[in-house]
Formats: C-alpha cells, sequence, structure tokens
C-alpha cells in the first residue's frame, strides 16, 4: 500500500468513525429519553409532550454535538502542539546540548528528512518515568513527537529509532488527523458525565435551600435526574472505548511493521516492548489528560481504560513482540538500568574538528555515489510506491548530510536569530552585483549582528554541496518555529524582498519558499491548512494542463521531445487539451496552480502526480533542475519525498 492509498484509508477509517459516533449518540439519546419518562411518569408527566420530548432530544444533542465541536475547535487551534503541551510535555531546544535530547533530536530529524517531511517539534514529558511516546498533529507539516522521559533514558540508540520509526508511520499513514478528531468526538459523548454531576449538585443544594414540602418533588427528580444522566455517562465512555479499540489497534499493528520495514531491524522496536513489560518500567502516564489521549501513545497509557484486551486500544505486549520477533518466549526483563548516553551517541553526532569534516564529507559523497543509480532507478521507476517510505539507506544518507553540515553553521540554524541569518545566506544569489543588492535590503531590514553573520554563513555555504541546502533550510524550521508572530511576518518580508532583488524568481527559491514559509504560515496561523476542495479531474483541468506544460518546458529543449512529453502525461489523464504557450508558463502560474491541485483528494493526486512524473521522466533521466521541480511540487501538494539531489 503507497502513500496516498494510505491517505484514502485514513478517510474511510474517519467515515468509521463518524458511524460509530452516530450510533453512540442515538444510543445515548434514547438511554436518557428513557430515563426522563421512568422520571416524570411516577409524577403525573406525560412522556410524549412535546416539550418533554423535543427538549431531550434537542438537549442531549446539544451537549453531546457541542460538547465535541468545542474540543476539536480547541485541538484545530493548537494542533499537536496543544496536545503534547496539556500532557506535561517540554519542547526540546534544536540547540540542545544534554546528551539524551541530542540523541532523540538527531534520531528525530535524520527521520524526518529521510521522510521528506519537516522535522516535528520534539516534546519530552519529563515526569514520565515509563517508555511511551506518541505523534500529534493535523498534518505532517505540523507534526509533533513527544516521549516519555523513560524513553530516552532506558532505551538504547537502535530501540529509541524503532520507537520513533513507529511515531513516524503514524504521521505518514495519515493516522495523527483521525486520532484528533477521536479526541474531540468521544470527548462529546462523555459529556453527559460531567453534567449529570453538576445537576446533582444543583439538585442537592436546592434541596438544602428549599422548603420541602413546596419543592422537595422537584428536587428529587433533579437528583436522580442527575444521576442517570452521570451513569449515562459512563455509558458515553464506554461507548468511547469501543470506538477506540475498533479505530486504533490494528494500527499498532501496521506502525509496528512500518517501523522495522523502515529501519530493518527487528530488534530495535522489540526491544523497546519488551522493556515496557518490565514489572518496574511500563508504558503508565500519569498526567489526568492522558487517558482521552491513551489512542495516540505507542504503549498503553493505563491498564483501567482498557476494559479487558476486547476493549483495549493497543494489542498486548507478547502479541506485538511475537509479530515481530517469533521466537520471543513471552519472558520480560525483570529490572533495567539506564543506558550510557554517551556511548549511544554515534560517533559522528559528536562535535568534528575540521580534519574529522574533511573525513566525514567524503564519506558523505562516496556513499552518495554508491546509492545514487539506485535512488534515481526509484525516481524513474518507482516514484509513487516509494513515496512515504523510509529504508536505512535514506536515513543513513539523511544522517550525514546533516552531519556534513559543519558546526558553526549547524550551530547557527538551531537558534532562532541566527536561523534567520541562515535562511537569507542560503537566498543570496551567486552573481556579485545582485547579492551586493540582496545586503543592501539586509542593511535596511536587519540588525547589524544578523547581517554580519549572513556574511559570515554566506561563506561557509561556498564550501558545501548544493544538495546539503535543502536539509538546512528544513533544520531551520523548527528554529524559526519560536519566533513571534511579529517577528516571522517581518522575517517573511526580507526574504521576499531578498527574491525579488533580481526580479525573477528560481526554482530553488521557490522550493524553499513552499517547503518553509509555507509550513510557518500555516504555523503562525497565517494561512489554513490544505483541505479537499475537488474530487474529480474536470474540476481541476486547466491547473493540471498548466503544471503539465511548465513541467515539459521546464525538462527538454527540443520542441519535439517538449510535445511528446506533454503528450505522454496527457495521455494518461485521458486529456485532449493542448499545451499552453510557453509564455504562458510563468512561475507565478506554476504556483497558482500547484495551489489548486494541493486541495485534491489523495486518489486523485495520485493519479496527477503520477502524469506529472511520467513528464519530467520521459527521456529517461532527471536534470537538476527537474529534480528541484519534484521538490517544490512535492512540497506544494504536501507530498512526502526526500529532499537531497542525487539525480543530477
Amino acid at each position: 500500500m503507497d502513500f496516498f492509498q494510505h491517505q484514502e484509508q485514513a478517510k474511510k477509517r474517519t467515515i468509521l468513525l463518524v458511524f460509530l459516533y452516530g450510533l453512540a449518540v442515538v444510543l445515548l439519546v434514547a438511554a436518557v429519553y428513557i430515563l426522563v419518562a421512568f422520571c416524570i411518569v411516577p409524577n403525573g408527566g406525560n412522556p410524549f409532550d412535546p416539550v418533554i420530548l423535543f427538549g431531550t432530544v434537542g438537549g442531549v444533542l446539544l451537549l453531546v454535538l457541542g460538547g465535541s465541536c468545542y474540543k476539536i475547535s480547541e485541538l484545530s487551534s493548537g494542533g499537536g502542539r496543544a496536545i503534547a503541551e496539556s500532557l506535561g510535555g517540554r519542547a526540546i531546544s534544536p540547540s540542545t546540548y544534554q546528551p539524551a535530547e541530542r540523541r532523540l533530536y538527531n534520531v528525530v530529524e535524520e527521520m524526518a528528512l529521510a521522510a521528506g517531511v519537516p522535522v516535528p517539534t520534539v516534546y519530552i514529558m519529563d515526569n514520565e518515568p515509563g517508555i511511551n511516546a506518541f505523534a500529534a498533529g493535523f498534518s505532517p507539516r505540523e507534526a509533533v513527537i513527544g516521549v516519555n522521559r523513560g524513553t530516552v533514558d532506558l532505551l538504547t540508540r537502535d530501540e529509541l529509532q524503532g520507537v520513533i520509526a513507529h511515531e513516524f508511520s503514524h504521521i505518514l499513514n495519515g493516522d495523527m488527523r483521525m486520532n484528533l478528531r477521536l479526541i474531540g468526538i468521544l470527548f462529546g459523548l462523555q459529556i453527559l458525565t460531567v453534567v449529570g454531576y453538576y445537576a446533582m449538585r444543583l439538585g442537592s443544594v436546592s434541596g438544602n435551600n428549599r422548603n420541602r414540602k413546596s419543592g422537595g418533588s422537584g428536587t428529587i427528580i433533579i437528583v436522580l435526574i442527575g444521576l442517570g444522566v452521570m451513569i449515562l455517562g459512563y455509558v458515553g465512555m464506554f461507548f468511547s472505548a469501543i470506538i477506540k479499540a475498533a479505530i486504533s489497534r490494528q494500527r499498532e499493528f501496521l506502525a509496528d511493521a512500518s517501523a522495522v520495514q523502515f529501519t530493518r531491524n527487528p530488534d530495535g522496536i522489540a526491544g523497546a516492548l519488551k522493556k515496557i513489560g518490565c514489572p518496574n518500567i511500563g508504558s503508565a502516564v500519569s498526567n489526568k489528560h492522558a487517558a482521552e489521549a491513551s489512542h495516540l501513545f505507542f504503549g498503553n497509557v493505563c491498564s483501567m481504560f482498557s476494559f479487558g484486551n476486547m476493549f483495549a486500544t493497543h494489542p498486548d505486549l507478547t502479541t506485538r513482540i511475537r509479530r515481530i520477533d517469533p521466537h520471543f518466549d513471552g519472558r520480560f526483563p525483570k529490572q533495567i538500568e539506564p543506558v550510557h548516553i554517551m556511548d549511544e551517541i554515534k560517533p559522528q553526532e559528536r562535535k568534528y574538528n575540521g580534519t574529522e569534516f574533511s573525513d566525514k564529507q567524503e564519506r558523505l559523497n562516496n556513499l552518495s555515489n554508491d546509492l545514487s543509480n539506485n535512488l534515481l532507478d526509484n525516481l524513474l521507476n518507482n516514484s509513487i510506491e516509494n513515496i512515504g517510505n523510509i529504508n536505512p539507506e535514506k536515513i543513513l544518507i539523511a544522517g550525514l548530510l546533516l552531519q556534513s553540515i559543519p558546526d558553526d553553521i549547524a550551530d547557527a540554524a538551531r537558534e532562532p536569530l541566527t536561523a534567520k541569518a541562515t535562511f537569507y545566506a542560503i537566498l543570496l544569489d551567486a552573481d556579485e552585483t545582485i547579492r551586493q543588492q540582496q545586503f543592501g535590503i539586509l542593511s535596511v531590514s536587519e540588525t547589524p549582528f544578523i547581517v554580519r553573520q549572513t556574511q559570515q554563513i554566506f561563506q561557509h555555504l561556498q564550501e558545501l554541496a548544493d544538495n546539503t541546502k535543502i536539509p538546512l533550510a528544513q533544520r531551520i524550521m523548527v528554529s524559526l518555529r519560536q519566533l513571534t508572530l511579529t517577528q516571522y511576518n517581518y522575517f517573511s518580508e526580507i526574504v521576499n524582498k531578498l527574491i525579488a532583488a533580481d526580479q525573477k524568481m528560481s526554482l530553488l527559491e521557490y522550493t524553499l519558499k513552499a517547503i518553509l514559509l509555507r509550513d510557518l504560515d500555516v504555523h503562525f496561523g497565517i494561512a489554513k491548512p490544505i483541505s479537499v476542495r475537488y474530487s474529480t479531474l474536470d474540476s481541476v483541468r486547466q491547473p493540471v494542463i498548466a503544471v503539465l506544460s511548465f513541467l515539459a518546458y521546464s525538462g527538454h529543449t527540443d520542441k519535439n521531445e517538449t510535445q511528446k512529453a506533454f503528450e505522454a502525461a496527457k495521455q494518461e489523464l485521458g486529456f485532449t487539451d493542448l499545451m499552453l504557450c510557453d509564455t504562458d508558463c510563468t512561475v507565478l502560474r506554476f504556483d497558482q496552480s500547484l495551489r489548486i491541485l494541493a486541495e485534491t483528494l489523495p486518489t486523485l493526486k495520485k493519479r496527477i502526480f503520477t502524469a506529472l512524473m511520467i513528464c519530467i521522466r520521459y527521456d529517461g533521466k532527471i536534470t537538476v533542475k527537474e529534480g528541484e521541480l519534484i521538490r517544490a511540487i512535492a512540497a506544494m501538494l504536501a507530498i512526502p519525498m526526500p529532499d537531497w539531489n542525487e539525480a543530477g
């Protein structure tokens, strides 16, 4: 199953969730109505009175649906970050040099680059000694990963990588959005418990303050209804457990299998699961919000909410381990000692001097040369199937690419202010005349410190290969999220001025904007996350033709080859439209068209992307320019794709 199929499956699970939710709401409404009838009939009331009937049904629907909408709205405004903070998470600074945190951040950063998604913000729950982790967010562009303190202290690097790979499976497979919706929806089912509790208190207070002869009967009814509603609220919690189990359990099996596929190291994730089984370790999370987010986690957060294995959000540990390690004998370790972090940190993750950096760059070049043919073949022949998939080779290259960045540049990328300078340096033009114009813009707009930092970083960037610029920009993103909204708005204005200095936009500049600024616009609430608006090819025919025409002209200089590439891609979609004139194929039109195509159904997006790749690879090769186009398209369409340029 490829990335697009996983996205489609996620939509189907959402439909199942809505169906189960609707069924639970109907049952709750019926139960509350029966309760009301039971309370009022003995007192001479008519349960079929329209006021009682519609009041009961409307009141329950208002509470349940209103509670769900409120919670979903609350989560939408904060996304994964709100979940992580509500669970007691502390965001790790990209500049951290605390060994355990540095190791964790390195693992997450490598995995993100290998997957072709933005680096998630990483949180540690310092007060949770067990082993657990979660991924949360409405899209890979604004995902967060959170881990318990025990996860970083007790797991080896291989085990930690297995857990992080499991969470990246949830990010890539579209599970996160559904999981957050599940929290909001189930909150509505459980809100009756709160309402019933306060109704009981109201009845009790009213009974104490009134004359029993005049108001005793009404007070008793209020208390009884409150008690009944509270009990039905627990029934709602029961329904919640059923829905969680129906939606979540099989996703954990898939994520475990994906973690093995990504790392090709079953001992990693199996070792983490075995350590969870240690009697004095476990995976419990003590935070008061853990129960409502239990389905987000790597392991069970509290067994009391499982209602037995039938309603557990996670399969039992032994079953999960045996699916990975069939020879597991069912015995868990009796004692786990903290790992020695410095022994676990790979040598290339420690500080490097100049000589070691040269060796490291040479290793990267050698490995890249060895694997470039395989990666090119994947792009040419299996690009669709490999989207959203990670393998150890990609992780290794990602790690080496990140480690090939000199320490001073890497350090600058980890702090918000110097991260701005690093991005400015990446945008500086190779032409000295234009570059001087850009420095003039910076001198007027930025502080002398930022200008000096930009100059220094630009000099160092000249020593780096072009394929490190995109990974460096991705590393910067996490730091730029720490800016205030005002600071970010000012920064983006300067970026646009730097790009416009030569009165044109290169593909690299466009790609950097697509990867970085669009995601940050969503993070800061300036832009809305991508939503589905188009479900048929005819509804996006003109944008598709515009993008195909742009690609055909960009990848071929021969007029006949250009036309043949366009025709081959057009045939894939069954179109009969003519190719646009080259003068109509501007970067602006290309951008506007991609923004529309980003809002198509996953299955439709797959067909479109397949046609785009046919156009690009028609001549059997992928140029540097075409590689940049692939990255730009993937970024705009929210398709995960590694960002190193091996095809050139």
